[in-house]
């Protein structure tokens, strides 16, 4: 089996790219807190928030994020800070080039976890077909990449907000995802992390995975370590929005 082929399997397994096509949005509830967001000063930014992604158009809506009532904005190249009114509060355009200052490393606020949690969430909704966009490039992973079974490897293009150019994702005989290994590069180079599925979820004919946790891959052999607990992710209140058919004339 090529890479090619697999990807069409995979995405078959999760509910058809042709289908997928057909989806205007998608909302769930989200709790999502650990080290990697504690230590940079934004420990809890991410629980009790109810998001509402577009997919197709790169677009994900944080509601109640920065307070009750507030919204947070993100899209790749913009993110802003509302009030339930509308007002702004806050936004930044090329958010992505903050992190390239070394105060990044040490602490963020809240239009950095905006933007981190913002890419991550279009990236995991979003699979796997993600992984057949423009930019983006699949092969059968190497020795290296330490895929036990299945796996598929991704590189993308500067023009996919992403974790990293490469990412390693490790699935079962079912072409499910147990494991996706990648670089968090707004974090720092030495970030490399597993993001295993502990949990998932069909809604709408969808699969999606609603359960996971996050910890480092360390050493020569990349060895996945059991703690700490970078990131939890749990998703709930999962409902998808289909693009309404536009009357033929």
């Amino acid at each position: 089996m090529n890479a090619e082929s697999l990807l069409i399997d995979l995405c078959e397994a999760h509910g058809g790219l042709t289908r997928w096509q057909s989806v205007d949005s998608i909302d769930f509830a989200l709790t999502s807190s650990g080290l990697a967001f504690s230590s940079h000063g934004q420990g809890s930014a991410l629980v009790g928030v109810k998001v509402r992604l577009w997919p197709h158009q790169r677009r994900v809506e944080l509601h109640h994020y920065g307070g009750q009532g507030k919204l947070g904005v993100w899209t790749p190249d913009h993110i802003a800070l509302q009030e339930a009114d509308g007002k702004l509060l806050a936004e930044r355009a090329h958010p992505r080039n903050q992190f390239k200052r070394l105060s990044k490393r040490l602490l963020w606020d809240k239009l950095d976890m905006l933007y981190f949690g913002g890419y991550a969430l279009w990236n995991y909704l979003s699979f796997p077909f993600l992984l057949a966009e423009p930019g983006v490039r699949v092969s059968l992973p190497t020795t290296a990449d330490r895929c036990a079974g299945l796996g598929l490897v991704a590189e993308f293009d500067g023009s996919v907000p992403t974790h990293s150019a490469r990412q390693a994702f490790h699935l079962d005989d079912a072409h499910h995802l147990i494991q996706h290994d990648y670089t968090a590069d707004v974090i720092g180079s030495w970030a490399t992390a597993a993001n295993r599925v502990l949990a998932c979820s069909e809604t709408s004919g969808f699969r999606f995975y609603t359960r996971r946790r996050v910890t480092p891959r360390m050493g020569p052999w990349q060895t996945v370590l059991p703690f700490p607990i970078l990131v939890r992710i749990d998703i709930t209140e999962l409902d998808v929005t289909f693009k309404e058919v536009q009357p033929s004339n």
